[in-house]
């Protein structure tokens, strides 16, 4: 299958690189008690942070508490309590959550302790309203505002925090998503290329390219970034040509998102995180040591069989899989409310730990944090962790935890 090659990136002259110095960050708990270590240098105006990464037995002092302080959600009972399909959450400066439930088109408005106070939007296509699987998450907007996504009709839809809806934004010069705004009034978006089909009957490994904008608050464009590598799809092209994507265990990702006045464009091949400034040119690159490893068929065969415990003809698929040259090199990543990276590690075949790496906001690593089990992060704040989760009955929740950030 062919498909468009991206633009050739932005290269830098190479120069001999300036070594500014030598930082280090505390590491409590278990490993060797020593400090981490932290490279920080320049390299033609880019600055380059090469961290050593923790021991998997160390931790820092940060903890997350044993039990979530607010709890979302229902098995039956109240409807404003039952949720589906979450695309996400947030919380507001006076301690309100938002909730993006798909399900209904809503978001759903929580007090501190979890008590529902108000629904916003609905499905449809009027002002305000969402349509098919949104909104799909949300993230805070200028002017103590917010932004909930609609994917499918290709919009962003603009609240403030008394549920007044403001404006619909649409994207202009081809531009499917907006990422975030940025602290100068522009916003980050992106859009994923399109592919050819493929051969009848074949199977493969593509890997689309993401091109990426700085638009204008009012939608237009006001400056293409390039296009950059995407994220590995697993797709089957069916008899007459057509590609249809299928699920695979171990695909490299692709990361957009904003940090501080940066934005960031990058992937998971390598433990790397590439941050841009907005009008174009590389600023910062973060670096932490990591072993590359590479899936065997029988690291496949099993997540296969994991993934499809009620289907065991699903491994009959796994022999005509192609394998993919290398594990991710972790797994995805947030920035905090203060401007601190979390990155969650990637388990490896074998692995049930639950870890994140911290990384100050200029990108020195501080240890490893804890997360409690089958809870995806959707925010973190200065004291609290915001996700949702699943229990065994499909049950869906949206919860708050509290994090202490008073260690070393």
């Amino acid at each position: 299958m062919t498909i468009r090659m991206a633009r050739t990136m932005r290269t830098l002259r190479a120069t001999p690189a300036l070594i500014l110095g030598s930082l280090s960050a505390a590491c409590g708990g278990g490993g060797d008690g020593g400090g981490l270590q932290s490279t920080v240098r320049d390299s033609a105006g880019v600055t380059i942070v090469e961290n050593q990464r923790p021991p998997l037995d160390s931790r820092l002092g940060w903890r997350v508490g044993l039990e979530a302080t607010v709890s979302i959600g229902t098995a039956e009972g109240d409807p404003a309590y039952e949720l589906f399909r979450v695309g996400g959450a947030m919380r507001l400066s006076d301690g309100r959550i938002v909730v993006a439930n798909a399900g209904t088109g809503e978001l759903r408005v929580y007090d501190a302790n979890g008590v529902h106070l108000a629904s916003w939007g609905g499905q449809g296509d009027g002002p305000g309203e969402f349509g098919a699987m949104a909104p799909s998450g949300l993230e805070p907007w200028p002017g103590d505002s917010l932004m909930a996504r609609d994917p499918f009709s290709g919009r962003i839809s603009i609240f403030s925090t008394d549920g007044t809806f403001g404006r619909a934004l649409r994207p202009e010069g081809g531009y499917r998503s907006v990422v975030g705004p940025l602290t100068d009034g522009s916003v980050f978006a992106a859009t994923l290329t399109t592919f050819e089909r493929g051969e009848p009957g074949t199977s493969e490994i593509i890997r689309p390219d993401v091109e990426y904008g700085i638009l204008q608050a009012d939608g237009s464009v006001q400056r293409d970034l390039g296009a950059y590598r995407g994220s590995e799809l697993y797709m089957v092209n069916t008899v007459d040509g057509s590609p249809f994507p299928r699920p695979y265990p171990f695909p490299r990702s692709s990361f957009q998102f904003t940090w501080g006045d940066l934005v960031v464009m990058t992937t998971n091949d390598e433990y790397e995180i590439r941050a841009y400034r907005p009008d174009g040119p590389l600023a910062r690159i973060v670096r932490l040591d990591h072993e590359v490893r590479a899936p065997t068929r029988g690291d496949l065969r099993d997540a296969v069989a994991r993934q499809n415990p009620d289907r065991p003809e699903a491994l009959d698929a796994v022999g005509d899989m192609p394998l993919v040259e290398a594990f991710p090199a972790f797994a995805s990543v947030r920035v905090d409310r203060l401007g601190y990276l979390w990155v969650r590690e990637y388990r490896l075949p074998g692995e049930q730990h639950r870890l994140w790496t911290v990384f100050d906001p200029e990108g020195r690593v501080l240890g490893l944090v804890e997360m409690p089990g089958s809870f995806s992060v959707e925010e973190i704040g200065e004291d609290y962790i915001l996700g949702s989760r699943d229990d065994e009955l499909d049950v869906e929740y949206v919860e708050s935890w509290p994090l202490d950030r008073s260690g070393s």
